[in-house]
């Protein structure tokens, strides 16, 4: 017999709990202090199981009825009503979760250099997570994401705007098979931004004429525009160690060796997963001792003003150089004519025309295999060699200073 309202209404507790049927194996369960709870008993694979479908009255007899015949249904599929109701509860919980929450989740999977890691993490913190943790993960829509990587786009970022719209694709992707979103919204993204100048990117725009180079490292010295004391010291170190710019700028101080005058950069930090030793030149050695007496206390060597240990930011030396132009060419620096990637290619372009083994040179830009250095030189020989160059090469960049030729 079918249940009623009101037999459900007058239902009293015993002094064991007691079941009223409504029939296919739906029930109510009265317990002893008067708790009310619908219940499905069922049978999948020949095992017993019970479905607790939610309390009464929140649960009325209509909406048990109705959570009764889906719950029979998945079970006449061989599917578990119960591992269903732990799949909503769980999705209901991330469909509340903010994109910050996803988006850790899936960096934290990836198996990256560290250098790599903390470079990717500080792109997404500071064009990412700022506009889009104000929507529930399953808010949002392309129109959404295109407006906040046309942001990063138009103000000159189009490289970091394409990479960041490939991750998000992944991201939401993850979401998409997780069942959380119907659809992924950043699907495509990447092909609705402006490209990058593929020319500038492939080449790291770089100085080759010394004329060029003495006039940049006079305005790297003595800037005419107000910048970060820590984007100053960047500058003058780049062109004298020839690390690439995101290892500028997570140079930690615990890799930095005074004593022998070393930067040992660990495989995890390089692009090559070989550790590199740096030899320093003397005026390399006194740009770092100027920076140790404001973020000696720090993790990071290059800490920008606002503090908190933060690196600076990706394009940071860059911009910096943009805002210089050349007064003989009337030319801007940065990209299009020098980038701070540049600094290695003008290194690397000068140290040859000037006579430097090709092979030291590689081996201090960390491109050459050391396998084939040791067939040439032993480790003493060919690090002898690169000290000689180093020093050798701040002091030619301070003779185009002084001197003038």
């Amino acid at each position: 017999m079918s249940l009623t309202d009101t037999a459900i209404r007058n239902a009293k507790p015993k002094e064991k709990a007691w079941k009223l049927s409504d029939g296919g194996g739906l029930y109510l369960l009265i317990k002893t202090s008067g708790y009310k709870s619908w219940k499905y008993d069922f049978r999948l694979d020949n095992t017993r199981g019970s479905y607790t479908i939610g309390n009464y009255p929140d649960i009325g007899l209509k909406l048990a009825r109705r959570e009764h015949r889906d719950a029979r249904e998945l079970v006449a599929m061989g599917i578990n009503p119960k591992q269903i109701k732990i799949q909503r509860k769980v999705k209901d919980v991330l469909k509340n979760k903010r994109f910050s929450f996803y988006m850790n989740q899936w960096l934290d999977k990836q198996v990256l250099a560290n250098a790599t890691y903390s470079d990717l993490k500080q792109r997404i913190d500071k064009n990412l997570i700022p506009y889009l943790d104000v929507k529930y993960i399953n808010e949002f829509t392309t129109a959404d994401l295109l407006n906040v990587m046309l942001r990063m786009s138009n103000r000159g970022a189009k490289e970091t705007a394409v990479r960041l719209a490939n991750v998000l694709r992944r991201v939401f992707n993850e979401i998409l098979i997780l069942g959380i979103i119907d659809s992924n919204p950043a699907q495509g993204l990447a092909e609705l931004l402006p490209k990058p100048d593929k020319r500038i990117h492939n080449n790291f725009s770089h100085i080759t004429s010394t004329s060029d180079l003495r006039v940049l490292l006079k305005q790297i010295d003595s800037p005419t525009v107000r910048q970060d004391f820590a984007v100053t010291q960047a500058l003058k170190l780049m062109p004298l160690v020839f690390l690439r710019p995101y290892n500028i700028r997570f140079l930690k101080w615990e890799y930095i060796n005074f004593k022998d005058s070393i930067i040992n950069i660990p495989a995890t930090e390089l692009k090559n997963n070989k550790p590199l030793d740096i030899p320093l030149a003397y005026q390399a050695i006194e740009i770092l001792r100027e920076m140790q007496a404001v973020t000696g206390d720090k993790e990071f060597v290059f800490v920008t003003s606002r503090g908190n240990n933060t690196p600076l930011s990706e394009n940071t030396t860059t911009a910096a150089l943009k805002r210089l132009i050349n007064p003989v060419t009337n030319k801007p620096y940065g990209t299009g004519f020098m980038t701070s990637h540049g600094f290695r290619h003008t290194a690397s372009t000068m140290l040859n025309e000037l006579g430097y083994h090709s092979d030291i040179i590689e081996l201090q830009l960390a491109h050459t295999n050391k396998d084939r250095i040791r067939a040439t030189y032993n480790k003493a020989q060919w690090m002898e060699k690169r000290i000689k160059m180093m020093q050798a090469w701040a002091d030619y960049l301070d003779g185009l200073k002084t001197n003038g030729h």
